[in-house]
């Protein structure tokens, strides 16, 4: 069976599920794979050698960030800096602002 017979038909087993779209293909799954590995907690270099990438840029290209997964990032780094914040003594400086401390100001 000829490439396109085989993505005619995967079109046509998705329609038929309700789950076609543009774009979908062979490739489509390969990308889903490649990022679904790094979501459950693999590495990129774990996603780039299973792949068969030579490189990690090639692995980036193929790996798809949700929007959700992004906003969960910035949040815990969020809380991390929070957290730094309020445990910081006077004596360090602020990791955000990156003032210097009370006490050097002082004196």
């Amino acid at each position: 069976m000829w490439d396109s017979g085989v993505r005619d038909s995967l079109h046509q087993a998705a329609q038929a599920e309700d789950c076609d779209f543009p774009g979908l293909g062979l490739h489509s799954f390969r990308r889903a794979n490649i990022t679904w590995r790094q979501e459950v907690g693999g590495s990129a270099i774990e996603a780039s050698k299973i792949a068969g990438h030579r490189d990690l840029e090639m692995t980036s290209e193929y790996t798809f960030v949700a929007p959700e997964r992004q906003n969960e990032l910035t949040r815990r780094i969020q809380k991390r800096i929070a957290d730094a914040e309020k445990s910081a003594t006077p004596d360090v400086p602020s990791v955000l602002t990156g003032t210097k401390p009370m006490t050097s100001m002082i004196q």
